[in-house]
């Protein structure tokens, strides 16, 4: 498979203990004995370096964010995909998952790999919502361009862009949140692998990788906006960039997904959202995949951790969910 250049290492810590998943309302995947997912027998059309926005940075100087966006080589208007890259804030490279991305396209979606906003351009959670708003609302106004249904769009990332797309989706509608234009709001949610409550971080994680996170300020402070604080001295900016503060009856529709074996988030992030979401009545549904790591970050690209990413059973998963919640999809009024 096609993949991208190799990532810099991130500066977190990796778990040497990882707790047993709590599989409350959720359900664990076995994709042990799964093919990887069929690649090459759909046409798909790319349309790389489309600029979505253009962003003014805190140094002065602007820039445009783009989208890479692949779609079936055919006539038909499809729904929308946003798919938001991860990173742990730090980067935001939009080449990431591409065969991943190819094969959910093929399947019936304009996909479009987009850019934003992440700690070194001095962006926070508030400034990657908007980015992500200001992208569905360009491609929507411009959706003849690329054979795009307007009235049909989801959110789907990973690791970070997993906490983006659900901070996203559970704001439509919030004009904090830049969510008041119908054009920027979504009717779906795939969070894989995403971070929420960035103080719980490592929970489920040994006690090196716990203490690690409550003695020593990180990137991701600066993220909600107070860089060199402990999570301990900003509770309240950590909880507003939490998807689950937001949780609301009228939240999209949401897929959760997380590998038992994630060295770098807690199993618990995305069970924490799933939670919020249930609790107030939304369509949540969460999956643990066995023996699955953080993607394939981390790992050797080739080994199971991170080949079940790439599994028939988990793409299949994630298509039909947006098949099942965008098929019959209609802009809110």
């Amino acid at each position: 498979m096609t993949r991208p250049p190799s990532a810099p290492q991130l500066p977190v810590p990796t778990a040497k203990f990882i707790a047993p998943p709590d599989l409350t309302n959720s359900t664990l995947l076995d994709v042990g004995s799964s093919p990887q997912m069929s690649l090459g027998s759909v046409d798909v059309a790319s349309h790389p370096d489309v600029v979505v926005s253009t962003v003014d940075l805190r140094d002065g100087t602007s820039r445009e964010l783009k989208a890479d966006i692949l779609r079936p080589a055919t006539e038909d208007r499809l729904p929308l995909v946003l798919f938001l890259p991860g990173g742990a804030f730090l980067r935001c490279n939009k080449a990431m998952a591409y065969d991943v991305r190819r094969h959910v396209a093929a399947s019936g979606f304009v996909v479009a790999s987009v850019e934003y906003r992440v700690v070194p351009d001095g962006g926070t959670y508030l400034d990657s919502v908007h980015d992500v708003r200001a992208a569905l609302a360009q491609l929507r106004q411009y959706a003849d361009d690329f054979g795009i249904d307007p009235r049909k769009a989801a959110l789907w990332g990973e690791s970070a862009g997993g906490h983006v797309a659900a901070l996203t989706g559970v704001t439509n509608g919030r004009p904090e949140f830049s969510g008041t234009d119908p054009l920027s709001t979504v009717q779906a949610v795939v969070d894989a692998f995403g971070t929420s409550l960035f103080s719980a971080i490592a929970d489920d994680f040994d006690e090196a990788a716990r203490l690690h996170y409550q003695r020593t300020p990180t990137h991701f402070s600066a993220y909600v906006g107070k860089a060199g604080a402990l999570f301990s001295e900003i509770a309240e900016a950590v909880a507003d960039a939490d998807p689950a503060t937001h949780v609301t009856p009228s939240a999209p529709p949401f897929l959760l997904l997380h590998g038992s074996e994630d060295t770098l988030v807690s199993p618990s992030q995305t069970q924490h959202v799933h939670q919020a979401l249930r609790a107030a009545g939304v369509d949540s549904t969460r999956y643990v995949v066995a023996g699955a790591n953080h993607g394939d970050l981390g790992v050797l690209p080739d080994s199971d951790a991170a080949r079940a990413w790439s599994s028939a059973t988990v793409t299949n998963v994630i298509t039909e969910f947006l098949h099942r919640h965008l098929d019959a999809a209609d802009l809110p009024k």
